[in-house]
């Protein structure tokens, strides 16, 4: 019992000293640069009953994007959906659960995400990265295929 009792008492000695030397930090040290750069939230947003939130403009994404996006959505894919699918399954699918079918991974969703407008869209979150997702995961017509692939899922 005495063990227990000085353990304690030196837990809580350490936890003291422990908050006192973070009281003399400078508050304004933590403050962000008014010239920092934002990260746009790519996530799927829903509500308090889990429904989807949809809005009618995108941060991020020029009025010129989004006609693109619209015109290529009621087109034919360039790509290839089927090589698109092998290739996202191999780089893809460790944040996109299921080959984008599920939710619960790192990346969003992507079957009957609401932001994918097009190829288009897919083609720039790819090559320049979105939220937590990199850059460049993949190009050329491995990219093309796989804009196709996540089209496909809508």
């Amino acid at each position: 019992m005495r063990k227990l009792v000085s353990l304690v008492v030196v837990l809580a000695l350490a936890a003291t000293l422990g908050l006192t030397a973070c009281s003399d930090s400078d508050p304004e040290a933590a403050d962000t640069p008014a010239d920092a750069p934002t990260a746009a939230n790519s996530a799927i947003q829903t509500d308090e009953n889990g429904e989807t939130i949809t809005t009618e403009a995108r941060p991020g994404v020029s009025a010129a994007e989004e006609e693109a996006a619209e015109e290529e959505a009621t087109g034919n894919a360039a790509g290839d959906a089927a090589a698109g699918e092998q290739v996202f399954a191999t780089n893809c699918s460790g944040c996109h659960l299921n080959n984008g079918q599920d939710a619960g991974g790192v990346g969003p969703q992507l079957a009957g995400n609401p932001n994918i407008t097009g190829e288009a869209y897919v083609e720039e979150t790819v090559t320049n990265g979105r939220g937590a997702m990199p850059a460049g995961l993949v190009s050329g017509e491995d990219l093309t295929n796989v804009a196709a692939y996540v089209v496909s899922l809508q």
